[in-house]
């Protein structure tokens, strides 16, 4: 895609800008496919502690950032969304605690934990 200017950028259309952030969109949503199928699964659980700790850590400091819960982005239902997609998760998220959270970040373990929980088990 052209980068364009503020002033290029402004005399554009609504039809022209919706486009462009279609297509912006979309070229994302490919990149994350890709991650998904072809690279996260050739990944040894090394990359995949440091993937989990760089992706989460980031969406807890945006959450912090926007003056939001950092937290609140771990839910039962997005718990079990992850482990079906990563069966090791525990053991990574053993890792990430004990190698990179509890070195400086310090998020708490325990409020991870009480976030995921499903009340009903």
């Amino acid at each position: 895609m052209k980068d364009y200017t503020d002033d290029e950028f402004s005399k554009l259309s609504l039809e022209e800008k919706t486009r462009l952030f279609d297509l912006e969109a979309e070229k994302e949503y490919q990149k994350q496919i890709k991650l998904r199928d072809e690279i996260y699964p050739n990944y040894s659980f090394q990359e995949k502690v440091s993937f989990w700790s760089g992706r989460l850590h980031q969406q807890m400091r945006w959450q912090v950032e926007s003056g939001l819960d950092p937290y609140s982005i771990y839910t039962p239902e997005w718990y079990q969304s992850t482990k079906k997609f990563e069966t090791n998760f525990d053991k990574i998220m053993d890792e990430v605690f004990s190698k990179y959270w509890g070195t400086g970040a310090d998020w708490s373990k325990e409020e991870y934990l009480k976030r995921i929980k499903n009340e009903n088990n």
